[in-house]
């Protein structure tokens, strides 16, 4: 009777933990979800809108291309986005749209990682929570995730990269297997072409594990190799389609640093680390980390596969792991002479993130899952069973009680609806105006407290700022304006000052 009690204790305890973890995530999700109600258009949303009106579709992409970027998808999905719905309508659902992505990624890439059904309740509970750590880890979700511009560029590559990953599993697989993949084979190029054109991030990813896949399969054989070189071939090509775009050159000359080595080199060490440090010391990471070995060893029992992890492996794992702050920095101050923007810093967190948890699984392949350890990890074991317990409980706590989970929730209860309210109000008098056949507009000021979590900018008191212009080409003025106040007197020469690490979201 004593043991059956004991069991039943046991039961329980192994399956309240994943509903803790399930109602953690759901409550995360829930709040940047509702949030994405009060999102609204800025800066190149309608740059980008008002060139199309303009020009064109495809010949305003064409311009795009040859005098700012050369990201050819992040810009045509948010060129064709006006074209499918209208600016204004479909915004509230791309936050939506991009964490459930986000979502499915994960689930395939680990589904195929661990040979295991895409359903399978372990998969999905673990890809809830890496899209959950990520989001109460992301600098800036205002340009990240809320902004179309942002999100389109960035979350997409992100999407990309995990599906890239998992096709490219997928294809060792059947090569081994002697299978047929000329269709896996195709619509994994055609991914990493669309991947690659998306964010100078991504494109530095997708080309390294394009090179890293050729390097695996080095010694296999040329039947075997073949493929792998005409994946890199591609990369390297859609590479450089992206990196010697005209625009790029064009851009360029706006940051006077740029090209400097020795400050490219000191700024990415220093605020590399310094970015580091805040991921590495958030207690949402850190609690992530120690439950992680018990949901792969958990999907690791439902794998069909065997897996080794060679020393010379884990280490070439944790050097790039904590190098990846800090590589992946110079870029943007190599480009830029000074700070990446914070959604750049984002991209890089998601593929720290991403590695971070391989090299966890790494660890715990190595020397947990083998011998007395791998049966106290075992979920029926009450030490085990009481330790996700407590780690699920503690989890919980500090993504609720963390400062982006936080500030979101202060975003939607207070915040962000009367900032919605004054841009609603500024339409309606830019409706007015048209009717009046106005054409020059002042517009007035907000003079409560930004939700940081989703406002990304607005346009500027000059009438010239490039923001403005597009503004008032896309409603059709010929100028508009913020109306100067006292209140925002400061905020105005803090603009003009070089872009600082924000530490307020984290």
């Amino acid at each position: 009777m004593h043991t059956n009690r004991h069991q039943s204790r046991l039961v329980l305890v192994t399956q309240l933990a994943p509903y803790m973890l399930l109602a953690a995530c759901l409550a995360v999700l829930l709040v940047f979800v509702m949030l994405a109600q009060y999102a609204q258009p800025s800066s190149d949303d309608f740059c980008m809108a008002s060139g199309v009106n303009d020009n064109g579709l495809i010949a305003h992409l064409w311009n795009h291309y040859l005098e700012w970027s050369g990201r050819y998808t992040g810009n045509a999905l948010y060129a064709a986005y006006p074209l499918v719905t209208d600016l204004f309508d479909g915004y509230r659902y791309i936050p939506a749209i991009v964490i459930t992505a986000l979502f499915l990624a994960t689930a395939f890439f680990l589904s195929t990682l661990f040979n295991t059904v895409i359903y399978a309740r372990p998969v999905l509970l673990t890809s809830l929570c890496f899209v959950c750590v990520y989001l109460l880890g992301m600098m800036s979700p205002a340009s990240g995730l809320y902004w179309m511009a942002g999100a389109f560029t960035y979350q997409t590559a992100n999407v990309l990269l995990l599906v890239t990953l998992g096709l490219m599993l997928r294809l060792s697989e059947r090569q081994k297997n002697s299978s047929r993949y000329f269709i896996l084979f195709s619509v994994l190029l055609l991914v990493i072409v669309v991947a690659i054109g998306a964010n100078e991030t991504g494109m530095l990813a997708i080309t390294g594990v394009a090179l890293l896949g050729v390097l695996v399969h080095l010694r296999s054989g040329r039947a075997i190799l073949w493929p792998w070189m005409v994946i890199l071939a591609v990369s390297l090509v859609s590479f450089d389609v992206v990196y010697f775009s005209p625009g790029n050159a064009i851009r360029a000359a706006d940051f006077p640093l740029k090209h400097d080595l020795l400050r490219s080199i000191n700024g990415s060490l220093s605020v590399g680390l310094e970015i580091l440090w805040i991921w590495i010391s958030n207690p949402v990471l850190i609690i992530s980390s120690m439950l992680a070995p018990f949901a792969i060893i958990r999907l690791l029992q439902l794998s069909g596969r065997s897996f080794t992890v060679p020393g010379p492996l884990l280490a070439a794992l944790l050097v790039c792991t904590f190098a990846m702050p800090v590589v992946l920095q110079f870029p943007a101050w190599w480009a830029m002479g000074g700070w990446p923007p914070a959604r750049t810093v984002d991209a890089i967190y998601f593929l720290f993130l991403l590695s971070w948890f391989v090299t966890v699984g790494a660890v715990t392949i190595r020397y947990l899952y083998t011998g007395e350890s791998a049966t106290m990890m075992q979920p029926n074991h009450p030490y085990a069973a009481v330790a996700v317990l407590a780690l699920s409980a503690l989890f919980s706590y500090a993504a609720v009680e963390s400062k982006a989970y936080k500030l979101a929730k202060t975003d939607l209860f207070q915040l962000a609806r009367p900032y919605y309210d004054y841009l609603s109000k500024r339409y309606e008098q830019i409706e007015q105006a048209l009717a009046d056949e106005q054409r020059y507009l002042v517009v007035a000021d907000y003079q409560q407290e930004y939700p940081r979590t989703i406002f990304f900018n607005d346009i500027m008191y000059d009438p010239g700022h490039w923001r403005n212009v597009c503004y008032a080409d896309y409603f059709g003025f010929e100028k508009i304006k913020r109306a100067h106040s006292k209140r925002n007197s400061g905020r105005r020469k803090m603009q003009k000052a070089p872009q600082a690490l924000d530490r307020g979201y984290l």
